[in-house]
């Protein structure tokens, strides 16, 4: 049975902005990118019963004090 996934966009203050319900996690990750195409807006999936976020594209930069992680050896730097 394919969870039910919930695609949010995030405006620049901050604000949720409810798109759309999906039915699975692939077509969820589809409906995902096509929608970047479309929006500089991060946006989310997310599985409301568990709270839990499963995918993000157009995230802003990191600004935080947390250090980000480095690039592995294999990775472009």
């Amino acid at each position: 049975m394919d969870r039910d996934y919930d695609l949010f966009e995030i405006l620049p203050d901050g604000s949720p902005i409810w798109k759309c319900a999906v039915a699975g996690h692939e077509n969820a990750i589809q409906r995902l990118r096509e929608q970047a195409k479309h929006t500089d807006n991060e946006l989310r999936i997310m599985h409301l019963a568990s709270n839990t976020i499963i995918a993000v594209l157009n995230a802003p930069p990191h600004t935080g004090d947390t250090p980000r992680p480095r690039n592995r050896p294999s990775e472009s730097t």
